[in-house]
């Protein structure tokens, strides 16, 4: 058994870039009339893989920090998006973002929450968030 989440997904990058669903448009709305979301909401996709909340983010034109500490995912990523105005992609984790203090307007983190140190990653979020911050978790 692995010991390390960071590196299980080293050898599936390319079958998650196929096959994996993308979020529905319909999240922005619900974020729009939930969060107050718009454009210029600056956002932290935490574990952000490939990059498919990222990309979702992006075609709604928010500058985005698409956090990520495995590389073969990161790298993915960066091969679909590397164009995308407001895209920027971080090697860090969600305990050690790497992001500055209050640095963004929004965290989210589209189903990896579950491989996060809840303590760790509970202070890192406070520490990146602006005031008046939100958290989502997708």
């Amino acid at each position: 058994m692995e010991h390390d989440p960071t590196q299980r997904f080293s050898n599936r990058a390319d079958n998650y870039t196929r096959y994996r669903p993308h979020y529905p448009d319909g999240v922005l709305d619900i974020l729009r009339d939930g969060i107050g979301l718009t454009p210029q909401t600056v956002i932290a996709d935490i574990g952000s893989g490939t990059g498919i909340a990222t990309a979702l983010f992006l075609r709604n034109g928010n500058p985005v920090f698409a956090v990520e500490p495995n590389r073969e995912m990161r790298v993915a990523a960066e091969e679909q998006l590397h164009a995308r105005p407001g895209f920027q992609s971080v090697q860090g984790t969600a305990e050690a973002t790497t992001l500055p203090a209050a640095s963004v307007d929004c965290v989210v983190a589209a189903q990896a929450f579950h491989w996060f140190d809840p303590v760790k990653t509970q202070a890192e979020f406070r520490r990146i968030l602006k005031p008046g911050g939100w958290v989502v978790l997708m």
